[in-house]
């Protein structure tokens, strides 16, 4: 049976990869410190009854990562989010770097990157994007 905590902490702790992050919460926080990675549930939070493995039924998980950054000037601020986007310090990249989670998922991949725009956050603005991963465990 899959540990729905654990698998949230592992994509945390593969966001904390990210070398440009500084800092990445497993729950929404009150407040944040940017650039910042929220692990939130997804709108589809999990879908039972998956077969594939000798283990049994595996089940899907649905997660968004919300990445933030300062919103000072609009074009850095861009530049600063696309970063996260493609490349070396991506989200992808950092999930790609142990798609097991820790040994808590069998696998789990960035589906889609969308929502990129301003946000508000305890009435301060930033600029955002939200990644959409799937977690088979």
């Amino acid at each position: 049976m899959a540990d729905y905590g654990a698998i949230r902490d592992g994509l945390k702790t593969r966001l904390e990869t990210i070398s440009a992050l500084a800092v990445a919460f497993d729950t929404f926080p009150d407040r944040v410190v940017v650039p910042a990675a929220v692990v939130i549930p997804g709108s589809n939070v999990a879908s039972y009854h998956g077969s594939g493995n000798d283990a049994g039924q595996l089940t899907t998980f649905t997660f968004h990562l919300e990445v933030l950054v300062a919103r000072w000037e609009p074009h850095s601020a861009q530049d600063a989010l696309d970063a996260y986007i493609s490349g070396a310090d991506s989200v992808q990249t950092a999930i790609l770097g142990d798609k097991t989670l820790g040994g808590n998922a069998y696998d789990c991949q960035v589906v889609r990157c969308f929502d990129y725009g301003g946000r508000v956050v305890a009435d301060s603005e930033y600029l955002g994007a939200t990644f959409e991963v799937e977690v088979i465990a």
